[in-house]
């Protein structure tokens, strides 16, 4: 085959997906403002925060410690960064500091003239801030703070002995720190304006459109009625829901214990019900749509479907509409649930964090439901049918960790050492490929929607990154299932 025969074969592939092309066209594009906007992220930034700290130098004589950067006095740069830890434990006062102490992490010795001011983590950079800013950012935020080198002069005794301390140090007034989501806000509107108008040409493309909608929504409805009477549901629903509840009165109670599996606050709660949510209700999604499509072919009642002016993409999307439902309307219930007896026996998340817990774990529903049909459609024997649900299940929700373990020692993490899952290179990999599974996608979109901002990194990933995955996990395995089925129906 030469390659005019490509350009001709890729030619005519491409008018066939008529219908389809707005949309493939706007998940391009999408990607392509994605990779701006993180390569825009990483390049914007004047100055890495952590390659300035470690160009300090640390030199201690017998009376005298000198810290030193290589930037010169009173140079002033810009950084972009992550909040390390919360400004609200990083404020001085006479609780917090002994007067007098040297801190060699810090470069500076305490005393009273620091009571109020707050030293800043950002990326692992420390810069003194003339002001207190408990309760004006919170750790995790990503943020710009303009700052300036200046040298202090100060002294400290060591065993018995006066030590003068000449160093250099970053300092920031409250005003110079910044939020850096604007333009995030900025980029992920764009790319949400860019897929909304790439949906909207492909609905607008789709011919006999009402008509359609009106076989999808029948569909669906059938779908629905048979899988709320089918006794795998049942059994499934009540199982989910007593584990749901369980677990959530389990996260509010240990809110207030002093238990190995404390939870930290009411956020964190959530974000652990969230996981647990998808354990279990991504089964039973799998489990109702494992076989929609192989029964569908034994009982004949796919060839009646088939014979009525119906779209193949209107089958798919009714099927995975009235699916979602029979899982989403009790896995729904079993969440507000789950929340009120987590909210019961500890505190209450944020408002943000149970609105996204409950939206976006429908979002998830959807997901896995169409990433199933996708194997469902694949398989050819009811043993087939069976395997592959069970290996996507498998996959997302018990042995994803091992993958990641895997991998990350591959890629030369230890994972022998104590406390490796603490290692920042460790953090980075697992977010990262954490995108490429529905259930942490979902999990990390809760903890993300807890904050009050996009400004968000989530152990290297930045919020509008998760928000992203979130919306084109379900539009990407849609549209690979109907893709399939289309496959399958041409033989």
């Amino acid at each position: 085959m030469n390659a005019n025969d490509l350009v001709v074969k890729a030619n005519n592939r491409w008018k066939s997906l008529y219908v389809w092309q707005p949309i493939l066209i706007a998940i391009s594009i999408a990607m392509i403002v994605a990779i701006a906007h993180k390569v825009d992220w990483e390049t914007t930034t004047v100055t890495n925060p952590s390659e300035i700290w470690e160009s300090r130098k640390i030199t201690e004589n017998e009376n005298e410690t000198v810290i030193v950067f290589d930037q010169e006095i009173n140079d002033s740069v810009i950084i972009k960064g992550v909040l390390k830890t919360s400004p609200k434990f990083e404020v001085y006062s006479n609780d917090t500091i002994v007067l007098g102490r040297f801190s060699k992490g810090e470069g500076i010795v305490y005393s009273e003239e620091l009571y109020g001011k707050t030293m800043l983590n950002v990326s692992g950079m420390r810069i003194l801030v003339n002001g207190n800013l408990d309760g004006k950012f919170y750790e995790s935020e990503i943020v710009t703070v303009e700052a300036t080198l200046v040298e202090r002069l100060e002294y400290y005794d060591k065993n018995d002995q006066n030590i003068t301390l000449n160093s250099e140090i970053w300092v920031a007034e409250p005003d110079d720190v910044k939020l850096a989501s604007e333009k995030d806000y900025y980029y992920f509107a764009l790319e949400i304006l860019i897929l909304g108008v790439g949906t909207y040409f492909t609905i607008k493309r789709t011919k006999n459109l009402k008509e359609q909608m009106g076989f999808a929504k029948h569909i669906a409805l059938f779908e629905l009625k048979r899988g709320m009477k089918a006794p795998r549901m049942i059994v499934l629903g009540l199982f989910f829901t007593l584990f749901i509840v369980g677990i959530g009165w389990l996260l509010g109670d240990l809110q207030n214990s002093q238990s190995t599996f404390v939870v930290q606050n009411a956020d964190d709660g959530i974000i652990r019900l969230a996981y647990f949510t998808f354990f279990v209700v991504s089964m039973a999604a799998i489990a109702v749509s494992v076989d929609s499509f192989h029964r569908e072919r034994q009982s004949n009642t796919l060839n009646m479907l088939l014979a009525r002016p119906v779209n193949r993409e209107t089958i798919v999307l009714g099927k995975a509409l009235g699916l979602s439902l029979v899982v989403g309307i009790p896995a729904f219930l079993a969440q507000i649930l789950g929340l009120y007896f987590m909210t019961s026996a500890g505190d209450m998340p944020s408002l943000g964090g149970m609105i996204a817990f409950l939206i976006f774990g429908q979002v998830m529903i959807f997901t896995m439901i169409t990433f199933q049909l996708c194997l469902a459609v694949s398989a050819k024997t009811g043993s087939d049918v069976v395997i592959y649900g069970l290996g996507a299940w498998l996959l997302f929700a018990v042995v994803w960790t091992i993958i990641v373990y895997i991998i990350s020692f591959v890629i030369g993490v230890d994972i022998n050492a104590e406390n490796f899952e603490n290692d920042a290179k460790y953090q980075t990999f697992a977010s990262r490929i954490g995108l490429l599974n529905p259930g942490i996608v979902y999990q990390m979109a809760v903890g993300l929607f807890t904050h009050r901002t996009l400004a968000i990194d989530l152990e290297g990933v930045p919020g509008w990154l998760v928000l992203l995955s979130l919306v084109l996990w379900p539009l990407m395995c849609l549209r690979t299932a109907t893709w399939l089925f289309k496959r399958e129906m041409k033989g």
